[in-house]
């Protein structure tokens, strides 16, 4: 999915209206996260082969070069994640001393597991190792967010229909001005898919 989306449902399921600016920060920042291999691959492929390069083309670009698939499998990794998802509940509610960290490491966390656990159901054959470090195996889902070959169309129709309605669901949600300005940011490449496709 698109990271507007990742970011949407992850402030939607883990942000509550009572939440200080730092809580809400981090449940849309969780959502961000899995991404940020891909945005950093992006800045540094401009600055060094500028643009036009081949990023996503198999099986040369560099997508699928190392150590770019590396750092997508940490991202995307169940194992590692779940083991902070873990971490994060056990310092929330059994740790006094660090009860407020293991909340902001919750709601990070929840977030960031939201995403991945999108992706999986979401990325065909460009799926990573989504079980890394145990196993190199990937899940080829049967649907795409992007790919016309795997229903993309259709996911990208049905993607931008919920992320409308989340953006929406946020604003009524929240009072403060800019957590609505960034929910209405989130949903401009939904207008743009929908004009689009329509």
């Amino acid at each position: 999915m698109l990271t507007s989306s990742h970011i949407i449902i992850g402030a939607a399921v883990t942000s509550r209206s009572h939440f200080k600016p730092w809580q809400l920060m981090l449940a849309w920042v969780g959502g961000f996260m899995p991404d940020l291999p891909i945005f950093l691959m992006v800045a540094y492929s401009r600055l060094v082969n500028g643009p036009g390069y081949n990023l996503w083309r198999k099986p040369d670009g560099l997508y699928w070069q190392e150590p770019w698939q590396t750092f997508g499998s940490v991202a995307n990794s169940f194992p590692l994640w779940t083991l902070v998802l873990i971490l994060a509940f056990v310092l929330f509610k059994y740790s006094s001393k660090f009860k407020i960290f293991g909340l902001g490491l919750l709601i990070f966390s929840v977030g960031y597991f939201l995403h991945i656990s999108v992706d999986f159901v979401t990325h065909a054959d460009d799926a990573y190792p989504q079980f890394w470090p145990i196993t190199d195996w990937r899940f080829f889902s049967p649907i795409s967010y992007w790919q016309p070959q795997y229903y993309g169309r259709i996911v990208g129709v049905v993607e931008a229909i919920m992320g409308l309605a989340i953006v929406t669901y946020l604003v009524i949600k929240f009072k403060q001005w800019p957590i609505r300005i960034a929910a209405v940011l989130m949903a401009l490449p939904y207008g743009v898919s929908l004009f689009l496709h329509f």
